[in-house]
């Protein structure tokens, strides 16, 4: 269901991020994020001017992951920045090589990014990318084998129980495909 109308406003800002992970041949993950953000007018900043369409912001980093979600490369790229200084950020982002998606990622991003010496907006766009190569380690095509244990041996990893509505540890669907982890509302 789309949102609902409203009225009088003008649109003043476009804010894209595409997050597309790749399978590699050496068993490892690709995750590429891109950030641009656009406004559809001529646009003033403190030290430059923006066309109407021109990019405020296009930022995008690859991280490459292993079977633990480990990061085994990470390369940022800045091809407009706000600032002229800002792709001098971009190869401190190998700071984060070692760190494994899981329980903290944020906090350890953060941290391996602190103090200053990355790009908040790559910052923040490493917290969904994250949450892509979950979605993308689930990716299976129809005829794939995979090792899906039987529901009763299942159980839901601790970090994702209760992260969402279907996932409550009491919820029907718990209950039905991690029934190890249910428990009764």
């Amino acid at each position: 269901m789309p949102l609902p109308v409203t009225e009088d406003r003008e649109h003043i800002h476009t804010r894209t991020i595409a997050i597309n992970a790749y399978r590699r041949t050496d068993g490892q993950m690709d995750v590429e994020g891109r950030i641009t953000d656009v406004k559809p007018f001529e646009h003033h900043m403190m030290d430059a001017i923006r066309k109407k369409g021109e990019p405020v912001h296009d930022l995008s980093i690859r991280i490459t992951l292993d079977d633990e979600f480990t990061v085994t490369d990470a390369v940022a790229s800045m091809d407009q920045g706000a600032h002229s200084l800002c792709p001098r950020a971009a190869p401190n982002f190998r700071n984060i090589i070692g760190l494994q998606i899981g329980p903290g990622w944020n906090k350890k991003v953060k941290a391996a990014m602190s103090p200053g010496l990355g790009c908040t907006h790559i910052i923040e766009m490493l917290a969904q990318m994250a949450s892509g190569a979950m979605q993308a380690r689930w990716s299976r095509k129809v005829g794939e084998p995979h090792d899906m244990p039987a529901p009763e041996e299942r159980e839901m990893q601790p970090g994702m129980l209760n992260s969402c509505y279907p996932y409550q540890e009491s919820s029907p669907w718990i209950k039905e495909h991690f029934p190890k982890s249910y428990k009764p509302a």
